[in-house]
């Protein structure tokens, strides 16, 4: 079973029971399936809800018009899991993952299975190849999203024909998110918006939009 969620987490304790109860199946399969596969670094399983949890969903809630999400490199569904269990208490939607790992895409499908997402009126779609191999022939989302995936100029060069009008990408950073900014600026004009994560001094969460190749 996976640690009960702190009493501190604030975005974890501002949403409904359903959703709750449906981030405690998540949480309590990742655990189990954390013994099989390597989903989250097994040093941070003791701190699973503030780590990964919390850390996902204190962005996914700023978002909540947002109905369509391509999540990058899904592993163990974070952040696009969790986006798509908060969805299920705002009417439904469509959450499609892209993951190259089998094992981790049968993860996600028992975790949209166990959490009944789709009787919830959310559709999950989970894409078992390379990313390059499959989002061109997806539908343009209304956001792009990826956590721990690539530099934020890999990400942009993935993403950049869907970063454009209303589709924005949401890509947690951490302490050398400046630097990756830069870097991203030599090749990539684009609009961005940094957000200071609660949980951690040197991380944030970059909202990128309006992407153009220089």
């Amino acid at each position: 079973m996976a640690p009960v969620p702190d009493s501190s987490l604030k975005a974890v304790n501002n949403v409904s029971r359903e959703t709750l109860e449906r981030l405690t199946v998540f949480a309590n399969l990742l655990v189990q399936w954390q013994s099989h596969i390597n989903l989250i670094a097994p040093s941070t399983i003791p701190d699973l809800w503030e780590r990964h949890i919390e850390d996902s969903l204190q962005y996914v809630v700023k978002f909540p018009k947002a109905r369509h999400w391509i999540d990058l490199g899904s592993g163990a569904g974070l952040p696009g899991m969790v986006a798509a269990i908060v969805l299920a208490d705002q009417g439904g939607g469509r959450v499609e993952m892209v993951e190259s790992v089998g094992k981790k895409c049968a993860f996600l499908r028992a975790v949209a299975r166990e959490t009944g997402l789709k009787q919830a009126g959310v559709e999950v779609v989970v894409h078992n190849d390379r990313i390059e191999n499959v989002l061109y022939q997806l539908d343009k989302p209304n956001v792009v999203s990826a956590r721990a995936l690539a530099s934020l100029d890999q990400l942009i060069h993935l993403s950049a024909d869907f970063i454009k009008g209303d589709t924005i990408g949401l890509f947690p950073k951490g302490r050398d998110h400046k630097a990756e900014i830069g870097v991203a600026l030599q090749n990539w004009s684009f609009d961005f918006e940094i957000t200071n994560s609660a949980l951690e001094a040197d991380s944030v969460l970059l909202k990128i939009s309006n992407v153009e190749e220089r």
